[in-house]
């Protein structure tokens, strides 16, 4: 009988030459293959003449608000439309990302935020393994003039991008939580309707940009799940810890696939965050709570990291919609950001996907108005483009969830790799997990390799009975 190792191995060539065959072989659509149905659309000119909007975007976050942006930019008449007044808080780990941060650059939001003392670039950061194995690396030499990630409060950082967008012409207008939207045939036109008013917007195009409840596409029916996972935040008071690095990831064995992080802010103030993945029975969304404070207060590394004396704010948590919607399109109408699941189920993170998938919605429909068919085929294409660019790589996110829940000593393997590598392999595993390079990636020679020796080294070592990380002083 073939060992579990060749068995894997064997089930993952199968999955790739299916996976590239699909995806190479899969006739590509395109916009200008189907027939023009509304040619004066693409009149830019008259189009603030008119009383409707070409596009109109519920949910002002990254993800709506960037597409605003690049939608105003290309010279559309564009609505962005949020439930709250300027600045909201919004609850995840705060980490922003290398394709986030180009994206800020281009809206020259990021020089802003960092002379504004709002975000704090991180340079020194690791992983800490199921077992106790770390590292702490550097950054900033390796990557050059774009970081790898920064942090940025996202009630500091949501702003600085909707209000990138009103500069650059976007209509943006605050607390406008939307009730319904109505498609009516007679004018091919949205009506959005606003709560407890009579006010009411009409566009041509709907983007559903309303979060990871995302209330308007399921009221649609064009999400038709309900968020799968969530994740905790709670400040720490600057300069009553002993957190030294700007940022670590704890991958704690009973929270598998889930983690725990610590990230740097500006004046010392520290992001707590807890992520509950599925894959792991035992850890459900509604166990957030538990988690939380568990591992803050029990996990060695974490507590360690905290020390003694450190003041928290109480836990706050937000829903999560993780892995990418089988559907993100109907008839004159997309979902972008996180109501269509652009959030990495390996890491939780979605700031970078939903600005990413934000630009290319933009760039989508500047191509869509511009041929002047929105029919529910071609609206289709948007699906298959942000798929095609990073939510395809979601699928290998859930294996390897899965793979890191049964085997959490392959983690071990990898933070030993990087600890024999340096900050050379950190790097590449850092562009990994933050979407540069596809998951798939790991199974290269230069990971696989590496981290089977690795793998080898501690299989050994716990057949000797010798522990897998030293013990560290308190």
């Amino acid at each position: 009988m073939l060992p579990f190792s060749a068995i894997f191995v064997i089930i993952v060539i199968i999955c790739i030459i299916v996976f590239v065959f699909n995806r190479e072989f899969k006739v590509k659509k395109k916009v200008t293959d189907f027939p023009i149905k509304f040619p004066d659309d693409k009149n830019k000119a008259e189009s603030f003449d008119r009383e409707w909007y070409d596009v109109a975007i519920v949910g002002a976050g990254p993800g709506g608000a960037t597409t605003a942006f690049f939608l105003a930019k290309l010279g559309w008449k564009c609505l962005l439309l949020e439930k709250k007044k300027f600045p909201r808080d919004k609850y995840c780990g705060d980490a922003v990302c290398k394709t986030a941060i180009e994206i800020l650059m281009e809206m020259g939001i990021y020089e802003k935020l960092i002379r504004e003392n709002k975000a704090h670039v991180s340079d020194s950061g690791g992983m800490c393994s199921p077992n106790g194995l770390s590292y702490v690396g550097r950054s900033k030499d390796g990557y050059g003039e774009v970081p790898a990630a920064l942090a940025c409060k996202r009630i500091l950082l949501d702003e600085a991008i909707a209000m990138a967008a009103k500069r650059m012409g976007a209509h943006l207008k605050e607390e406008q939580p939307v009730s319904e939207a109505v498609f009516e045939k007679d004018t091919n036109l949205w009506k959005i309707n606003i709560e407890d008013n009579f006010n009411s917007y009409k566009a041509r195009v709907l983007v559903c940009a309303d979060g990871a409840p995302s209330r308007l596409a399921t009221q649609l029916g064009i999400v038709t799940r309900p968020p799968d996972s969530s994740c905790s935040r709670a400040y720490v008071e600057g300069g009553t810890h002993k957190f030294k690095a700007d940022g670590v990831v704890f991958y704690n064995k009973d929270l598998l696939p889930g983690y725990a992080a610590l990230f740097r802010h500006p004046n010392d103030v520290l992001n707590y965050c807890c992520y509950i993945i599925p894959g792991n029975p035992k850890c459900t969304p509604d166990d957030l709570t538990y988690w939380h404070d568990h591992l803050m207060n029990k996990d060695p590394n974490i507590s360690r990291a905290l020390g003694n004396d450190f003041k928290i704010e109480r836990m706050k948590a937000a829903s999560l919609r993780l892995g990418g919607e089988k559907c993100s399109y109907d008839k004159h109408c997309i979902v972008v950001g996180d109501a269509a699941g652009m959030i990495d189920p390996l890491t939780g993170e979605g700031i970078h996907h939903a600005m990413e998938g934000g630009k290319l919605a933009a760039y989508f429909l500047d191509e869509v108005i511009s041929h002047g068919n929105y029919d529910k085929e071609v609206m289709s294409i948007f699906h298959e483009r942000w798929m095609d660019q990073f939510g395809y790589d979601f699928k290998w996110s859930m294996i390897f969830c899965q793979l890191l829940y049964r085997f959490p000593i392959l983690l071990d393997a990898a933070t030993a790799a990087v600890q024999r590598r340096g900050d050379k392999m950190l790097l590449k595993w850092a562009d990994i997990m933050t979407g540069r390079k596809p998951k798939i990636t790991m199974l290269h020679p230069e990971f696989s390799v590496i981290i089977t020796i690795e793998l080898i080294r501690l299989i050994i070592k716990k057949i000797l009975g010798q522990p897998i990380a030293k013990r560290k002083e308190e």
